[in-house]
């Protein structure tokens, strides 16, 4: 039984062996046949892309398009990183090769009019001249600057036949700090207001007071600049023409700012500064809480700022104070003085104390020339004397702290070149040498701990400067 199912199975076994066998020959010549087509497929594609590669190469040998004058010209990879979006690929094709152009601003020249030859499409020359026209109302350029254009070679070589679409990105040298951008990608014509980025150096300077602290201050190496910013930092802590005395120490850290091209335009500007008066010691931190605002601190984080200026010039001496009672020099008779007299040479700057608006500007009796400004807070100001007033300055003109406002005169009763100024409060005369004003303001809590960090680091550099 067992043997008999046996030999009825292998020959089974057997036929059903050799159809397999002759199914796998007819898969594999099915399989060689599909590999030769998808070859023979590939071969178009190839002849194809070497045609393109050949049209790229003649288009990138050959000149395009017409050139601007006074500018230089040249087939090249432009920094788009720096002109498209970060982050962003606006990769063109691969065998698209750019062109920058550059054009040095004539007078009377336009950007719709330097656009115009390059022979755009009528569609997309109104597409970049009405984005131009919504970030740059202007029309006259600045002249002697460049202005760059970078357009793509494939559409540059078919400009004189059928007009082009190539024009990818404008780039301004509008002033030394800023360029002004305009690119192209495929959702439209996009803006870019770009600042230059500055050379920043640090620098430290510390002295001790022999003759006066402007003197020995620039012996050692202090800019006359940084010396006013020094007096106006320290202003309503002591008066450093006055209170400074010798063997005083100061200690001075500041930063140097230029730009590539630009060096004879160098700002300089304190970050801290320690000084040493009679014993007592003043610092102060400067400090941003928003990018390019910022102000000084002393070490508990208190703005050494105030509402208010303490003068309103530089003067010589104080010829007058508020007093209820002095001879007056030309009624020669006991009046009460209510302001504070600056003497100063004729044509000095005044400048308005605070923010506040002009609320008279011209002629006043015994006054002569007067500049009466309302401040916040019931404060209000008086500048006269004056031998003319800044330009602008009239009734209801708004001013900031530090304003010029006028010019040190000897209009009025007056018996020489002086300003003779007034401060009141909620219609009252106070004294301008004694008041008490608060600070501007202090450090939030929210702040606190990068205050900290940037004043630890600044007295670091402070401590370790040489002696001068």
């Amino acid at each position: 039984m067992h043997l008999g199912t046996a030999h009825n199975y292998y020959p089974k076994v057997l036929l059903r062996a050799n159809r397999l066998s002759r199914s796998s020959k007819i898969f594999n010549i099915f399989l060689w046949f599909w590999i030769l087509t998808a070859l023979a497929a590939m071969k178009p594609v190839e002849t194809h892309a070497a045609k393109n590669k050949g049209v790229g190469k003649e288009a990138s040998k050959g000149k395009s398009g017409r050139g601007l004058t006074e500018g230089g010209r040249k087939t090249t990879n432009p920094p788009w990183n720096q002109l498209l979006h970060q982050g962003e690929d606006n990769a063109l094709d691969p065998l698209e090769k750019r062109e920058h152009v550059v054009h040095r601003i004539r007078p009377g020249d336009t950007l719709p009019r330097l656009l115009k030859r390059f022979g755009l499409k009528p569609s997309e020359m109104q597409l970049w001249t009405r984005s131009i026209a919504r970030n740059f109302s202007r029309q006259s350029l600045p002249v002697g600057r460049e202005v760059h254009f970078y357009l793509t070679t494939e559409g540059a070589s078919s400009r004189a036949q059928q007009g082009s679409e190539g024009l990818k990105a404008v780039d301004l040298d509008f002033n030394d700090s800023v360029s002004l951008t305009w690119e192209k990608d495929d959702h439209g014509i996009f803006f870019h207001k770009r600042e230059k980025p500055y050379d920043v150096q640090l620098k430290t300077a510390t002295f001790v007071v022999n003759h006066s602290l402007f003197d020995d201050g620039q012996k050692a190496g202090l800019k006359p600049t940084l010396l006013s910013q020094l007096a106006d930092i320290f202003t309503w802590e002591l008066d450093l023409g006055k209170d400074v005395r010798q063997g005083d120490s100061v200690k001075v850290l500041y930063e140097t700012r230029s730009r590539k091209g630009q060096e004879s335009k160098v700002s300089w500007r304190i970050l801290a500064a320690e000084l040493i008066n009679v014993g007592q010691k003043f610092a102060a931190i400067y400090f941003e809480k928003q990018k390019g605002v910022g102000g000084y601190y002393n070490l508990e984080g208190r703005s050494l700022a105030r509402l208010f200026l303490r003068f309103p010039l530089d003067f010589n001496d104080i010829t007058s104070q508020f007093t209820d009672s002095r001879l007056h020099p030309i009624l020669k008779t006991n009046l009460p003085h209510t302001g504070v007299d600056f003497a100063a040479r004729r044509g000095t700057p005044v400048r308005a104390i605070g923010d506040g608006v002009v609320t008279h500007a011209k002629r006043n009796g015994s006054y002569g020339k007067l500049v009466e400004i309302q401040h916040d807070a019931g404060y209000m100001s008086r500048y006269a004397h004056l031998d003319r007033f800044a330009k602008g300055i009239r009734n209801g003109t708004p001013v900031k702290k530090g304003q010029l406002i006028g010019y040190v005169g000897s209009t009025g009763r007056s018996t020489g070149p002086h300003l003779h100024f007034e401060l009141y409060k909620d219609q009252m005369y106070i004294d301008p040498l004694s008041v008490e004003f608060p600070a501007d303001d202090v450090i939030e809590p929210a702040l606190q701990k990068v205050f900290d960090q940037q004043k630890n680091l600044f007295l670091v550099e402070l401590t370790s400067a040489p002696q001068s």
